[in-house]
C-alpha cells in the first residue's frame, strides 16, 4: 500500500467513526440537544479527514518541489537574480557618472563666469583707482592754487597793514602839530 492510499483509508475511517459517533450521540441524547451534538461530532470528523487529505497533499508538493528544482537550478536562480542585481546597480552607477558630469560641466561654466566676473571687478578696481590718483592730483593742484593765492593776499594785507600803520603816524603828527 503506497502513502496516499494510506492517507485516503485513514481519512474515510477518520470520516465513519465520525459518522458512527455522531448517530451514537443521536440515540442517546435524543431531541435538539442530540441533533447539536451530532452535528458538532460530524463537523469535527470531516474536519480531521480533510486535514488528513490536506496533509498528503503538502507532504506531495513539497516533495515535487524538490524533485523538479536540483541544487544546479537553486544556484541558477541565485546567478540569475546577483546579475539582475548588478544590471540594477551597473545603470545607478551609470546615472551617478551622468550627474557627476553634469555637475562637472556646470562646475566649469560657473567657474568661467566667476573668473570673467573676478576680471570685470579688477579692471574696475584699476578705473576707480586711476580716478582717486587723479582726484588726489586735482585737489593737490587747487591746494597749491589756493594757497598761492592765499599767500597772495596776505601779503597784500600786510602791505596795506604797513602803509595803514604810516598813514597813522603821519597823521598823529599833524594832529600833534
Amino acid at each position: 500500500m503506497t502513502g496516499a492510499s494510506a492517507r485516503k483509508l485513514a481519512a474515510a475511517g477518520t470520516a465513519a467513526t465520525g459518522a458512527a459517533a455522531a448517530a451514537a450521540a443521536f440515540v442517546v441524547v435524543r431531541g435538539l440537544p442530540g441533533v447539536l451534538y451530532a452535528g458538532g461530532i460530524v463537523l469535527a470528523a470531516v474536519v480531521g479527514a480533510a486535514a488528513i487529505v490536506a496533509a498528503a497533499t503538502d507532504v506531495r508538493i513539497e516533495s515535487d518541489s524538490t524533485k523538479r528544482q536540483p541544487r544546479w537550478r537553486r544556484k541558477s536562480h541565485i546567478i540569475a537574480e546577483l546579475r539582475v542585481d548588478l544590471a540594477t546597480t551597473g545603470a545607478e552607477l551609470e546615472e551617478h557618472r551622468e550627474a557627476c558630469a553634469k555637475l562637472a560641466t556646470q562646475l566649469t561654466r560657473e567657474s568661467e563666469a566667476a573668473e570673467q566676473h573676478a576680471q570685470q571687478l579688477e579692471r574696475r578696481i584699476h578705473e576707480l583707482e586711476a580716478e582717486r590718483d587723479e582726484l588726489h592730483e586735482l585737489v593737490a593742484t587747487e591746494r597749491r592754487r589756493f594757497d598761492e593765492t592765499l599767500d597772495a593776499l596776505g601779503g597784500g594785507i600786510g602791505r596795506h597793514g604797513n602803509e595803514l600803520a604810516e598813514l597813522e603816524r603821519e597823521l598823529e603828527a599833524l594832529i600833534a602839530r
